[in-house]
């Protein structure tokens, strides 16, 4: 064989490996880049995850064109809700879902949103709360726990429960009710009117309610479903307007800074649109929750304009209380709350 057809060949053989191993590569899918772990104290079925954690997963995934994975943890699988903070903070989840009523101690100022009587609605409740923690409150409580925050819920004022034992048909029914409270804010509420808060998270609910441990609680109706809980209740107010909850989507400061700008870019994109999202559409459930309870047989209670009334000048004090004890820690209390007061005139 001369030198001209040798070249030839291993020319051919070259080309020939080469394609080879250019169609396995166009064959193998590109692996991730980057690896979210999301831990979420929601279980799967719940509608804050459906439209948080889930919604996130779904769209960074889409949007990063293989480039990022989220792996979702619901149903506290890597941290128990009063500890989602810290297992953010600790690189255990890189981005979590923190009930702030858990952690009032720790972030004491975002905690004025949960007041009552601020809005009656959760998409200008949410939008304003997002803002007021991604300025004001950014560097007070949020980068000191080492935590950034993407997201923001305020859920739609909370309502009282009862189970089929209790009713609600005045004021004096109240008095030495055991209620189950979230958090501070909610334990001022019980108390103002007249009733005995107990701290429960919402995963003891339904076994606080089934023992009598609780007669009831200071809640909000679209998430009973998700622990079956309205297999226990006897009547729902529809306007008692009780205060609400907060939720926000952290995540880690040094994991934010070792993203790529471009995928920190799109993560605010997403985020910001998952706020959106969220809150109109647990405002929508919130709204359709009632009569779903209605056919179960739960009794809806609209209360009177006397006790609207009575109810509005006895959770004045709830306000009162908050500020005077933010004011005992050396916290700007009215600051924050007029601050608030005004993203939700925008």
């Amino acid at each position: 064989m001369n030198l001209v057809k040798r070249i030839a060949l291993v020319a051919g053989f070259l080309a020939a490996v080469l394609h080879g191993a250019g169609q396995a590569q166009a064959q193998t899918p590109a692996q991730p880049q980057i690896t979210i772990r999301y831990a979420d104290q929601f279980p799967p079925r719940h509608l804050l995850s459906r439209l948080s954690g889930q919604a996130f997963k779904q769209l960074i995934e889409e949007r990063s064109n293989g480039r990022v994975k989220v792996n979702l943890f619901p149903g506290e699988q890597l941290a128990k809700a009063a500890g989602m903070l810290d297992a953010v903070k600790n690189g255990i989840a890189d981005i979590g879902t923190v009930g702030t009523v858990y952690i009032t101690d720790r972030m004491p100022l975002t905690s004025a949103i949960e007041l009552p009587g601020l809005f009656e609605n959760a998409v200008p409740g949410s939008k304003s709360g997002l803002e007021l923690a991604q300025n004001f409150l950014l560097e007070r409580e949020y980068l000191p726990n080492g935590v950034r925050p993407l997201w923001f819920l305020a859920i739609p004022p909370y309502q009282l429960m009862f189970t089929k034992n209790n009713q609600l048909t005045s004021m004096a029914n109240l008095s030495g009710q055991k209620l189950r409270a979230s958090g501070a804010v909610s334990e001022f509420v019980a108390k103002v009117l007249d009733a005995v808060p107990v701290r429960m998270s919402a995963g003891d609910l339904y076994l606080g309610l089934q023992r009598g441990t609780v007669d009831g609680a200071i809640y909000n109706p679209p998430s009973v479903f998700a622990y079956k809980i309205e297999e226990l209740l006897g009547s729902v107010t529809t306007n008692a307007s009780l205060g609400s909850a907060t939720f926000v989507g952290v995540i880690n400061e040094n994991f934010w800074k070792g993203l790529p700008e471009d995928i920190r870019q799109l993560i605010v994109q997403v985020s910001n649109e998952v706020n959106v999202k969220m809150a109109e559409g647990f405002q929508a459930d919130n709204d359709a929750s009632y009569e779903k309870l209605k056919s179960l047989g739960v009794k809806l209670v609209e209360l009177s304009p006397q006790m609207q009334q009575e109810f509005a000048k006895r959770l004045l004090d709830v306000e009162k209380a908050w500020v005077a004890q933010m004011k005992t820690r050396g916290l700007a209390a009215e600051q924050t709350l007029e601050l608030y007061r005004s993203y939700l005139k925008k």
